[in-house]
């Protein structure tokens, strides 16, 4: 994420058998994220007896078939990296990388097996992803999901992507924290403007998308049902009344560790596609 790195290990039954976290920050850039990553992938096969494969979760835009982390708004000095390839190589083992809310999405998928939703997560930033026809939707590019980058002021705050008014600068957990966050238009800010902010962003994605059911996650939307709640009434008084009656809100099932079991479950993937491939090859 933007402010810290996760990592959970997991065995074949899907148990917890290994946990550290890292406080991070923007200038965590390709070689740093590289050598630290390496040097925990290194603890946990010393501490395990074994690693498999490396599933990880990127906080920008991620191109999963080709493992490249294309750039990122939240961590400085990212540009068309390599990153499954080179962290395979430094760790000797399988890797995969997707956008950690994609992998967010995966592991509440596996948690629910749901049709279609759309995942919101809200923490440092805001991220979404798509799940249609039961599978995550990456886009033809494997970009999609980006709803913290709708602009919801024309001419609003500008926004680290380059954009003005980006949802994210009004509703993240950053823009409510931090006084230069405060949404236009509001005497003091703070989390009922950012819930009004948020839902517009998300209304006008259910005018395009007419999914049955909106999760959201990440640190900002553990405080509470009445968040939920309020985001909800925005959101569904931006949408068509029909779209919004039809439409569930609640809040994630994974938690805080979501992204970090959903790379579990990239890795997993990994791992059956490089057997997979020695099978092909031997044969």
């Amino acid at each position: 994420g933007g402010t810290k790195l996760l990592a959970v290990g997991l065995d074949a039954a899907g148990r917890e058998v290994y946990r550290r976290r890292e406080m991070t920050g923007r200038g965590l850039g390709p070689e740093l994220a590289l050598v630290l990553i390496a040097e925990i992938a290194g603890d946990a096969r010393r501490t395990l007896g074994g690693l498999d494969a490396v599933g990880l979760g990127f906080p920008g835009l991620v191109d999963h078939h080709r493992g490249v982390a294309r750039s990122s708004v939240m961590l400085d000095g990212w540009h068309e990296v390599e990153l499954a390839a080179q962290l395979a190589a430094r760790v000797a083992a399988p890797c995969a990388i997707d956008n950690d809310v994609n992998v967010a999405a995966l592991h509440e998928l596996a948690l629910r097996g749901s049709s279609a939703l759309l995942f919101v997560a809200v923490g440092t930033g805001i991220g979404g992803a798509l799940v249609l026809d039961g599978k995550l939707w990456r886009g033809a590019h494997g970009l999609a999901g980006e709803i913290g980058h709708v602009a919801i002021a024309r001419d609003g705050r500008p926004c680290n992507c380059g954009r003005r008014g980006c949802v994210n600068r009004y509703a993240s957990g950053t823009a409510i924290d931090q006084p230069d966050g405060q949404p236009d238009g509001g005497p003091d800010g703070g989390l009922g403007d950012a819930t009004a902010a948020l839902g517009s962003a998300i209304g006008s994605a259910l005018n395009l998308l007419d999914v049955p059911l909106v999760v959201l996650g990440g640190g900002v939307a553990e405080r509470g049902p009445a968040y939920l709640e309020a985001v909800a009434a925005h959101a569904r008084r931006e949408c068509f009344r029909e779209i919004g009656e039809a439409c569930t809100f609640e809040l994630a099932r994974g938690g805080y560790d979501a992204a970090a079991l959903g790379a579990a479950l990239l890795a997993r993937q990994a791992r059956h596609a490089a057997s997979s491939g020695a099978i092909r090859e031997r044969t």
